[in-house]
């Protein structure tokens, strides 16, 4: 086997987005180079041999390995994902989960509730949260490293400090998904096609009438490994077609486009992101950083201005930024 054919078989991986998300893990390769050690050490061991020893080997049989080639962050977000597949009782993360107890939009959205009627003015100051899951379906389809995976995330924000308005939630968005991830990809320019995704998103506010908003999409992820510490997670999708009757997001295509990019660098144990999404007659930019504060939280930073950071928002201008809590980000760094 030559040097090529090593490389690329060591540096098969995926990365998720939305990213999106995009995401990460140890190359299927290495994990099999390394099964497959301690299998034979654990034949040819002697008596007193313990798990330590026999895991000591094999790491130094395959130091050189990982000299040449270190595992980036990417790689580590595959492994976890992927150990927690098989864990019962377990979800796992699909986009960063987190909390902000205080963000502050420049621009509140009041359009919407006033058409209600009433004193309904919302507050420039309220919390933010995302939930954000996914799990296996079907692993290994048609014997390749091609998995089929469901995932739900909810994004809500909550008017908690307007007593006035009764502290509603004034927007929660439900975005279930269905989609094929394959791990892996071809190497190009010194960079690593990580993996793609490839599968139907549906998007919805849950509201009726006037504050009702939905619309389904065909969505293509790709991911790639710049460095070991800085990746690219690329999105486009396609509409699905509505009658004009039916369309709760005219124009939508002005405001979010049909696709977005997504620049993650990971260096230490910091998460720095960066989002552009154009749209045909606007533009959108997001950028976050976390940074762990013990072993399941990391203290999170977000900045948004643009259009559509929520569905009712979506041909709105908003300038948000907000503070809290994460149990996960799109990557990060080892400790």
């Amino acid at each position: 086997m030559t040097d090529i054919e090593k490389n690329f078989g060591q540096r098969c991986r995926y990365l998720f987005i939305g990213l999106a998300a995009v995401l990460p893990v140890t190359t299927h390769a290495a994990a099999s180079s390394l099964d497959q050690c301690l299998l034979q050490a654990i034949k040819t061991a002697v008596p007193d041999t313990t798990v330590a020893d026999v895991r000591t080997t094999c790491a130094a049989e395959l130091g050189a390995i990982n000299e040449v080639l270190p595992e980036s962050n990417t790689d580590r977000r595959i492994r976890a994902e992927r150990q927690s597949y098989d864990r019962d009782y377990t979800m796992t993360p699909h986009r960063p989960n987190y909390i902000l107890p205080i963000t502050y939009n420049d621009n509140p959205n009041d359009a919407p509730f006033s058409e209600l009627g009433g004193d309904n003015a919302v507050d420039y100051t309220e919390a933010e949260m995302q939930v954000s899951i996914k799990f296996p379906v079907a692993q290994q389809l048609w014997g390749t490293d091609t998995d089929l995976l469901v995932a739900y995330t909810n994004r809500a924000w909550w008017q908690v400090y307007n007593g006035q308005f009764s502290k509603p939630f004034r927007e929660t968005n439900y975005e279930p998904e269905l989609f094929l991830r394959h791990y892996g990809g071809p190497s190009f320019w010194g960079m690593d096609i990580a993996g793609w995704d490839l599968g139907f998103v549906h998007q919805s506010n849950g509201r009726t009438q006037l504050l009702s908003r939905s619309w389904d999409r065909i969505e293509a992820r790709v991911a790639v490994d710049i460095t070991d510490k800085l990746a690219l997670a690329l999105t486009t999708w396609y509409r699905l077609p509505e009658d004009g009757s039916d369309d709760q997001n005219p124009g939508l295509h002005r405001y979010q486009g049909y696709g977005q990019a997504r620049l993650i660098f990971a260096p230490n144990n910091n998460t720095f992101t960066t989002m552009y999404r154009p749209g045909t007659a606007k533009q959108s930019v997001e950028l976050t950083w976390s940074y762990p504060l013990f072993r399941h939280a990391r203290i999170f930073a977000q900045y948004f201005n643009g259009y559509g950071e929520s569905l009712l928002d979506y041909n709105v201008r908003s300038e948000r930024i907000g503070i809290g809590f994460a149990i996960n980000d799109y990557l990060k760094g080892p400790r």
